[in-house]
């Protein structure tokens, strides 16, 4: 993704996608913070309040690995959702980066305006002109927006860490979803 592009959520607001950089630092941890105080956000996310924030140096290392994608979407300066794929063991002979790791999150009062969806595509776009075969992610159970996300793009579930968190005084499983790329 060379350019930003502009985005009309359901609801009629325009936003614009494009793709994180390492300059784009300090806006991303703006972004993880409110990510991990947003209740509904964080609710079955890996954030939760008082997460250690990374450094910044690590966040622009991140963002300018050439292995890495990250797209966000922005409401004007602000980022309201992102998605990313790290390529699996990129050096190594026999995956070679064939495999991607990849997620979302997007902020809960942007949620269900088919932000999720165009940011998946993107990220599959970039996935498949850089030569990976099969991306892969996890969601937590009760996550069933993220769930129903992926699963409407083509995800299948391919496994189940049973009582993998626990949260609100439950155990929750996390589902173990792919997706093979053509």
């Amino acid at each position: 993704m060379n350019r930003a592009i502009k985005f009309k959520l359901k609801n009629g607001k325009v936003v614009t996608i494009r793709r994180i950089r390492g300059t784009d630092a300090d806006a991303m941890l703006k972004f993880l913070n409110k990510c991990s105080h947003d209740y509904e956000t964080s609710k079955y996310t890996s954030f939760y309040p008082g997460k250690p924030t990374p450094s910044k140096e690590s966040c622009v290392a991140l963002y300018d690995n050439p292995n890495n994608f990250f797209v966000g979407a922005w409401d004007g300066d602000n980022i309201i959702g992102e998605s990313t794929i790290t390529k699996v063991s990129p050096n190594n002979p026999k995956y070679r980066g064939l495999t991607g790791i990849t997620g979302s999150i997007i902020l809960s009062k942007y949620t269900s305006q088919g932000l999720g969806g165009k940011l998946k595509t993107i990220v599959e776009k970039w996935a498949r002109e850089n030569g990976v075969h099969k991306l892969e992610a996890e969601v937590f159970h009760k996550n069933v927006r993220s769930l129903n996300n992926l699963l409407k793009n083509g995800y299948e579930i391919i496994g189940i860490k049973h009582d993998h968190a626990f949260i609100n005084n439950e155990w929750v499983h996390e589902y173990i979803l792919e997706k093979i790329l053509d």
